[in-house]
């Protein structure tokens, strides 16, 4: 199911950009290769050019392309790029340990190896979420002006060109700007309360041009802005009608574009207003593949309203680390808290170092802590791997089918992190459970296990 939206957004989106001609290249070789293709697209999510593997995991792409941000796509795996027309670079990396492994040379490495250790670098800075998070106003900005000043820093020690310093001087502020736009939200998302930030917490982005074609093409931060703030403002309007008549104000076809595809998730993770959602693609665009896709995933988040609190949980059967199967029926007796993740999603192994908390905490309880990846078959090795590397405990499984397993599409979940939580007798205590960084899990939990 996840792979509708990438083909949603190429729908939706001008065609491939395959170049006729060679002005960039780049070539690599990816250690214990999974994935048979490696792929660039715009920061649009268009398609730029795209390789397949050979036996030994090695490749080639050339395209013409304008100098910029991109992002290399590895199955679910991303990293950001800066590209310039004459680069030649020659890629390595380890399909196990994407992230931390990957190592550019040649014509134009300087600026994309420091990209690569960006990325590193700022999910060891944020990864205690309540320290970087449950702070105050002027805490969390100093927080987040320390993120921008280190990196800042580190781009001083990477010997690139005037042009990407300028470029990237300027994504640090409008990461900047991003992370003050989302606060409230990732608050919610990883601290579980919600909060209400002053009216100068925001004047920042008040202050923002936020009709910046130029930047809008180029800037990946800033074109997160500026859907957040399209997307608010047709969130707040009062039925269709009127989500309709502020969509029509939007500036750009290109904006107007990755709104509609927001419009396809807003569907799932807006369950109030999921059916406006829909009613609202209807309306705009007359792609007949979009509006199925954006049917069948009203019609599971309508499925997943059905499963409440006290309904038998729906079954499975998943292979567990040693290759055996194991059912959920197995485990009754037992509370069982279960985390949906997968080995590329960075919000899930955000919650690892807490899993492990709960975890030690009620070893000798009677609950088991169930961890699900929905990696692609592909990916089974690299899901060994991470649970190696992170020492993860409790029950570990690997879904027979992805996002598309029998369990998932009874649970209808579209997005990771999940946590479910079910009872000794195999019912639904909650189909959405806390995640394991908020406070009120462990009170639940407590209670539930009369633990002292």
């Amino acid at each position: 199911m996840k792979q509708l939206i990438f083909l949603l957004i190429t729908i939706l989106t001008s065609t491939s950009l395959v170049a006729k001609s060679a002005n960039f290249q780049i070539s690599g070789q990816v250690q214990n290769h999974l994935e048979p293709n490696i792929v660039i697209t715009g920061i649009d999510n268009s398609k730029l050019v795209a390789a397949t593997l050979d036996d030994d995991g090695n490749f080639h792409m050339a395209a013409t392309i304008d100098e910029g941000y991109y992002l290399l796509n590895y199955g679910r795996n991303t990293t950001y790029l800066y590209l310039h027309p004459k680069d030649d670079l020659q890629l390595t990396f380890d399909a196990n340990h994407f992230e931390s492994t990957l190592v550019f040379q040649g014509k134009g490495s300087e600026r994309n190896n420091y990209l690569a250790k960006k990325s590193e670098v700022e999910a060891a800075l944020t990864q205690d979420l309540e320290a970087f998070y449950k702070v105050d106003e002027a805490t969390y900005l100093s927080n987040i002006e320390g993120v921008k000043n280190i990196l800042t820093a580190s781009l001083d020690q990477y010997d690139v060109e005037p042009y990407f310093k300028k470029e990237e001087i300027k994504s640090l502020e409008y990461e900047r700007l991003l992370r003050i736009q989302n606060y409230s939200s990732n608050y919610k998302f990883y601290i579980g309360e919600t909060i209400t930030p002053s009216v100068e917490f925001y004047k920042p982005i008040q202050d923002l041009d936020v009709n910046d074609a130029k930047a809008y093409k180029t800037q990946p931060y800033y074109r997160y802005i500026v859907n957040s703030v399209w997307s608010d403002r047709i969130e707040t309007a009062p039925g269709v009608d009127t989500m309709l008549e502020v969509f029509r104000k939007v500036p750009s076809k290109e904006l107007a574009v990755s709104l509609v595809n927001g419009f396809y998730s807003d569907i799932s993770t807006n369950k109030e207003r999921s059916k406006d959602y829909l009613d609202l693609i209807k309306r705009i665009t007359k792609q007949e593949g979009f509006i199925e896709a954006a049917e069948k995933r009203y019609a599971e988040t309508l499925m997943a309203k059905a499963l409440q609190e006290g309904d038998i949980s729906p079954d499975f059967s998943y292979e567990s680390l040693d290759g055996s199967n194991v059912s959920l029926s197995d485990l009754k007796g037992n509370y069982v808290y279960i985390d949906v993740w997968a080995t590329w999603c960075s919000p899930c192994l955000k919650q690892v170092p807490y899993l492990k908390k709960l975890e030690e905490r009620y070893h000798d309880k009677k609950i088991v802590f169930v961890s699900i990846s929905v990696d692609k078959a592909d990916f089974k090795n690299a899901w060994k791997q991470m649970i190696a590397d992170k020492q993860l405990g409790g029950l570990q499984f690997f879904a027979d089918k992805s996002f598309d397993s029998d369990f998932m599409e009874a649970y209808a979940v579209n997005s990771i992190p999940r946590f479910i939580l079910i009872d000794p007798e195999g019912k639904i205590l909650d189909p959405e459970a806390p995640k394991p960084s908020f406070e009120k899990t462990q009170i639940l939990l407590d209670g539930l296990l009369e633990y002292k």
